[in-house]
């Protein structure tokens, strides 16, 4: 009866050793974005049917960029002057292991406000400092700092200012726009509404439905390792606090990030902010390239409707 015992209570230790060890190293798949520009480009080539130097040729050559966030991280980008007498600004934030390069594909649904541009690498991403990525939570406290840098170093009030936001990028602007200080709008491109729905939905996919039983132990050390806690990256529960309008689109054929995310963001948005569910058969955050002159009208529309008049196309 003894060595029963001693068998079951060796057991029950390596059941509990294997399970924080797998926890542990699955939290490396979510801290470690292996972001690099390769990716970028070789989504240029592959998806976007064009090529980098196509892309960048629509726009003026650019300044480095190099604003320092809440917390000290050194965020890196670029700023594109496209015009001397500029009087409006879009800052693009990129998506998931990309870099400020992936944000080159929404500059055409943009060019005809004549406003200039940042891109920027978000933290733990391409050339900008940190070591984990952090949900929105970190990164939306980023984009507010690069906002801050505009607004004191190009002259531009925050009323001038739209935040474009793809995927990840996407989930920290609605975060941001929680904040007292108001962008002109948002737009927000394939959000997830909180960082767990994002990792499990597709790691169930990847994995299976057992995943979600480690789910709780890998978020534990995703929260230990990143001194944060993962239900404050909801960009849903932001959307309750959000006052700026917002433009939300997210194609029903997204492979990676479940639309229903998007209608669950929907609908705790004001009346001025409007949202496009797609039907033209995208793939993830591919409707700006596939159906780029339908996106650009529906821009166009929102900001008519919401009398953005500081842009030169709704003059």
């Amino acid at each position: 009866m003894l060595l029963v015992k001693r068998i079951f209570t060796i057991l029950l230790i390596l059941i509990v050793i294997s399970y924080a060890g797998l926890s542990y190293l699955l939290s490396n798949r979510i801290l470690n974005t292996n972001s690099t520009i390769q990716k970028t480009l070789d989504d240029i080539k592959n998806y976007w049917g064009t090529s980098y130097e196509e892309m960048i040729a629509l726009l003026p050559p650019p300044e480095d960029l190099s604003v320092v966030s809440k917390d000290g991280i050194k965020i890196r980008g670029k700023y594109f002057t496209v015009s001397d007498s500029s009087s409006c600004l879009f800052i693009f934030a990129h998506g998931w292991a990309r870099s400020w390069e992936n944000m080159l594909k929404y500059y055409p649904i943009v060019d005809d406000c004549g406003c200039d541009i940042i891109m920027y690498d978000h933290r733990a991403h391409g050339e900008s400092d940190g070591e984990f990525p952090t949900g929105g939570i970190r990164e939306s406290q980023d984009l507010l700092s690069v906002t801050e840098w505009a607004a004191d170093k190009k002259g531009f009030e925050w009323n001038q200012i739209a935040w474009v936001g793809s995927s990840w990028g996407a989930g920290a602007a609605l975060i941001a726009g929680a904040d007292d200080r108001n962008p002109a709008f948002i737009l927000a491109d394939s959000p997830y509404q909180d960082w767990y729905s994002a990792i499990f939905e597709r790691a169930v996919e990847d994995y299976g439905a057992w995943i979600n039983g480690i789910a709780p132990a890998v978020m534990f050390w995703v929260d230990h390792r990143a001194d944060i806690n993962h239900k404050d990256a909801s960009p849903m529960n932001a959307a309750k606090k959000i006052t700026e309008p917002v433009f939300i689109i997210h194609s029903k054929a997204d492979p990676k990030t479940n639309s229903q995310q998007s209608v669950n963001i929907a609908q705790y948005l004001n009346e001025s902010s409007q949202f496009y569910h797609t039907e033209w058969g995208n793939i993830h955050v591919m409707d700006v390239i596939s159906n780029k002159a339908e996106v650009k009208e529906l821009l166009k529309a929102f900001i008519l409707k919401n009398e953005l008049n500081y842009f030169e196309q709704s003059n």
